[in-house]
């Protein structure tokens, strides 16, 4: 949200408050592009919902989940804001995962998660001594001489 406050010269307050679309909106808005989830509309208009219905706000979900359309920068922002957001602290991928995927849902959702979290340095950095070693020990050669 932003909110803009200005004071005028007769003492009077002026405030103006501008709402950025919540996500649900932005799901919302672009779910009618995406020609995978217009057949599944046409299902759900059919009689044949196969797991797929419309909560309150209209946004199409799979099993109470939203369905994301497949917009590569819907997607980014959604990740971006779930890994990034200063609430959020860097979550390890599992963490992340399961958070996700109890409210949205596409088609590798968690391999997006996973090359998300392989490419976030922060993550790299501070999680590296959490992880297994790579690999087992491989002894070094005796030498024959000294």
């Amino acid at each position: 949200m932003f909110a803009r406050l200005s004071v005028t010269q007769d003492d009077g307050l002026l405030a103006e408050l501008r709402v950025k679309p919540s996500l649900s909106r932005l799901i919302k808005d672009k779910q009618p592009y995406d020609e995978e989830l217009v057949l599944y509309v046409k299902d759900i208009i059919d009689g044949n919902p196969m797991d797929f219905h419309f909560n309150d706000d209209g946004v199409l979900c799979f099993k109470d989940r939203m369905v994301v359309p497949n917009d590569g920068e819907l997607r980014r922002t959604i990740l971006t804001k779930t890994h990034s957001s200063p609430f959020a602290m860097h979550p390890s991928s599992t963490k992340m995962y399961r958070g996700l995927k109890e409210e949205c849902y596409w088609v590798g959702l968690k391999k997006d998660v996973a090359d998300l979290f392989a490419k976030c340095m922060v993550c790299q950095r501070v999680k590296a001594e959490h992880q297994f070693p790579s690999g087992l020990l491989q002894p070094l050669r005796i030498p024959e001489w000294k």
